[in-house]
């Protein structure tokens, strides 16, 4: 796969996402693992943007940085992505390490796959991707 292809960012994307929804569905008893993906889907939905607009790509999992860096570029960048990305942001990194508060619960799995979902049908519209 070609980083510099929009579209391979986006196959990425999906696949990140499908398998959060198929864990979802057949071992919901990974939550972490779950939302992890669903971040992941977000991240790379967004970087399939960053490159479809020949913006400079950074390596970063901060999905509120990729919206400023976009933002320019996609005037329908409200603070309503804003509120999806912070709902899914801690999901990039510490999620994947033990943590005393425990798991995300089934709401936050739900809350995470519907914000993976937002990006990508944001995605697919700048990107003109129908199925």
């Amino acid at each position: 796969m070609n980083p510099n292809n929009p579209q391979h960012w986006f196959i990425k994307a999906d696949r990140d996402l499908g398998l959060a929804n198929l864990a979802s569905i057949h071992t919901p008893g990974y939550p972490d693992l779950i939302c992890y993906h669903c971040q992941q889907a977000a991240e790379k939905f967004l970087k399939a943007l960053v490159v479809h607009h020949k913006l400079p790509l950074r390596k970063t999992h901060d999905l509120e940085q990729l919206l400023d860096i976009l933002s320019s570029s996609e005037p329908s960048i409200d603070p309503s992505f804003y509120d999806e990305a912070l709902k899914i942001k801690n999901y990039a990194v510490g999620i994947r390490y033990p943590d005393p508060a425990g798991d995300p619960t089934p709401e936050d799995v739900a809350e995470a796959l519907a914000s993976a979902v937002f990006f990508r049908d944001f995605a697919k519209g700048v990107l003109g991707i129908s199925e």
